[in-house]
């Protein structure tokens, strides 16, 4: 059962018409049950996934006044955050590495996407840099695969993440977690695509399928867990789910600690989004990327 609300799908093929056509079947019944699924033949190399893991694995491991030297200096979520529950995180912008006027021009609104990255180092950037160009080339083709999957033109979001304002964040999980307290509660993603690498045998992560009903998302080797967020359910007009997920606690109290690294997929922040029709349902408002993040982030704060 777990499977069929999460399924596993195989992108080796998706540059094949006939390959590709089937792929964006699945992907589409999948993101109308659950909004989840697990990718193999993803074309990502594994060489640069550990590479990934392992830059980050010793970042998070170094004495905490070396670490110090990253923090975040208040503004968005770059660098690195102690967040004062079980886990700290180091996060960076696409749009990080832009000058300080490039920044602040993209919206009239605070964003994190307008704040600057803080690397620890120059082989560390390295290693972030070359990821995050192969999530977004990856996310791309999953985005054209999501075009289809709609009956829309396979180009159709292309012009509009051509400057996308993506995040990549690093969750760092203490080992021996207090039993009492999960190591993520209950939430949403709040935008278009995350694509969540998770290390080996190390998951946790439950998604929601009904009230109190919780399906464990295994970590298979060499995979990646794709979800869509809220702004992807709005921009199909509802008809496919963000769904609420979860990471719980190990079984074994002297568990170790886990990394966990989603890449956002964020379009342009100027990018209007238009709410895709659903027969029989009201047309909805449009809004632009930039406005619905700034919403998201005014009601997070409310209701803190």
């Amino acid at each position: 059962m777990a499977r069929e609300f999460v399924p596993i799908i195989d992108l080796s093929t998706r540059d094949i018409e006939d390959g590709r056509a089937a792929i964006a079947s699945a992907i589409g019944d999948a993101c109308k049950a659950s909004g989840f699924f697990t990718i193999v033949g993803h074309g990502v190399a594994q060489d640069l996934v550990d590479r990934m893991y392992k830059t980050t694995a010793n970042f998070f491991t170094l004495p905490e006044g070396v670490k110090d030297r990253s923090l975040n200096q208040g503004a968005g979520v770059s660098g690195l955050r102690r967040l004062g529950g079980p886990y700290e995180a180091f996060a960076a912008h696409v749009t990080g590495d832009l000058s300080e006027e490039e920044r602040q021009a993209l919206g009239d609104y605070p964003a994190t996407w307008k704040a600057a990255n803080i690397w620890p180092d120059a082989e560390f950037k390295g290693v972030w840099d070359d990821y995050i160009a192969a999530m977004t080339d990856l996310s791309a083709d999953i985005m054209r695969l999501f075009a289809l999957a709609l009956d829309l033109p396979r180009e159709f979001f292309d012009t509009k993440f051509d400057n996308h304002v993506s995040l990549i964040i690093a969750n760092y999980y203490y080992a021996m977690p207090k039993p009492e307290v999960l190591r993520r509660e209950r939430h949403t993603d709040w935008g278009s695509l995350t694509v969540l690498y998770i290390e080996d045998e190390q998951s946790g992560l439950q998604v929601m399928r009904g009230e109190d009903d919780w399906v464990d998302v295994p970590s298979i080797p060499g995979s990646f867990v794709v979800n869509i967020g809220d702004l992807m359910a709005f921009w199909t007009g509802g008809r496919w789910a963000s769904t609420a997920h979860r990471v719980v606690n190990p079984l074994e109290p002297a568990a170790s600690s886990r990394i966990s690294i989603p890449f956002f997929y964020l379009p342009n922040h100027d990018t209007s989004i238009e709410p895709m029709g659903v027969p029989g349902t009201a047309v909805r408002d449009g809004v632009t990327v930039g406005k619905w993040f700034s919403d998201k982030v005014k009601a997070a704060y409310n209701a803190a």
